[in-house]
């Protein structure tokens, strides 16, 4: 199997997945208790926060954990408007935005917020100009994602943070990490930003672990009510074992995180040079890259064709966002790209993980031509 769907998820570290059956085995306590199993279950979740915390440089703030990228993104952005709603706050977001973000954007707009959606260039970059525009001192949150999670395209978070709080020091800032972290630098302290959402799923670790980095000071609301756990924020008893895979896979993750890096950027280099050369495939370009993702069209093919094509071959790749892949609808990112109906019907995304070698991907460019010019009815 050649699994070029990282993005959608990863396969567990060996040793995430031995912690977690420790877990269940012999650590299986409620973290809430007050007896000895349920204080060695609290501790082991102490570390895991403290792991996750470090990977971020945010020692000094909170870390709500919860049950993935989508929830924590959920709480960041009603956390702290739904209170707002009746001095109908400005609320900025990018036109390329994960459904996790921009449906609950969509919801706060019908009870009455001022939203807002800035534009990005063909490149997918936010457009500095139209985010400068769209500023005003009414302003109360942006939420911009750290790297687009069907092209990779990554975003200047510093400087638009320092853009928005210039316009109104009291806004705040909220990244969708999800697709960021293990991939690109992330430093809550360097960017400035107040909320930062991320998923253990994406980093080798399980799913159904995920959080909210929550700068000190920040004020923010339940979503979720019941017996108070995670600082009142996060009712629910914590998943402990996948929170201690989180934890781990974090450690694991950032240890080695230069060297897979640097790896699969040449990796994906390769593979987009690759794709260029197949005949009737296009390339997306995109500024600034992420290291794992490439995002490739097909005009004149259906995506799900191709797709189904190559796992024949037992090659797994994407049709898109997997959140939403199933839903027969144009790509929103693609769209606000500029890119035709023709080219966003074909798209295909490769995403890269730390155990994708060369042969992986000298593998898919040859099946990934072979199958495209058969399905084009293209000769040599």
């Amino acid at each position: 199997m050649i699994y070029l769907d990282n993005s959608a998820t990863t396969r567990p570290f060996d040793a995430v997945i031995a912690l977690m059956a420790e877990m269940q085995q012999n650590n299986f306590g409620n973290p809430s208790s007050l007896h000895r199993a349920g204080i060695l279950a609290e501790r082991a979740m102490i570390q895991a926060r403290n792991q996750v915390l470090s990977c971020l440089g945010g020692q000094d703030g909170n870390f709500v954990f919860t049950a993935g990228g989508t929830e924590a993104n959920n709480l960041a952005i009603l956390g702290t408007m739904l209170s707002r709603i009746r001095r109908t706050p400005r609320i900025i977001t990018s036109e390329i935005e994960h459904p996790s973000v921009m449906e609950v954007v969509l919801y706060l707009k019908s009870l009455g917020a001022d939203c807002q959606f800035v534009r990005v260039d063909q490149n997918g970059q936010v457009d500095k100009e139209h985010f400068a525009e769209l500023l005003t001192e009414n302003t109360a949150l942006v939420s911009v994602m750290s790297v687009n999670n069907e092209t990779g395209a990554t975003q200047d978070i510093a400087t638009l943070c320092r853009m928005a709080k210039q316009k109104n020091p009291d806004v705040l800032f909220h990244t969708d990490a999800v697709q960021a972290l293990g991939k690109i630098p992330l430093n809550v302290k360097e960017t400035g930003v107040d909320l930062l959402s991320v998923s253990s799923h994406k980093i080798n670790g399980p799913k159904g672990a995920g959080g909210l980095y929550i700068r000190r000071g920040v004020h923010v609301k339940p979503v979720l009510f019941g017996g108070g756990q995670e600082n009142g924020l996060r009712s629910g008893t914590q998943n402990t074992p996948a929170i201690c895979g989180f934890g781990l896979a974090s450690e694991l993750t950032m240890a080695s995180m230069a060297e897979k890096t640097a790896e699969m950027a040449r990796l994906r280099t390769k593979l987009s040079e690759g794709l260029s050369k197949i005949p009737g495939c296009q390339v997306v370009s995109v500024e600034n890259p992420a290291p794992h993702i490439v995002c490739a069209t097909f005009p004149g093919l259906k995506s799900e064709t191709l797709l189904h094509t190559l796992e024949m071959r037992e090659i797994y790749v994407s049709s898109g966002s997997a959140c939403s892949s199933n839903k027969p609808q144009l790509s929103p990112t693609l769209l606000a790209m500029g890119k035709s109906r023709k080219e966003i019907e074909g798209a295909i995304r490769f995403s890269l993980g730390h155990n994708t070698t060369e042969a992986d991907i000298e593998a898919a460019l040859s099946a990934a031509r072979e199958e495209s010019e058969l399905l084009l009815g293209i000769s040599r």
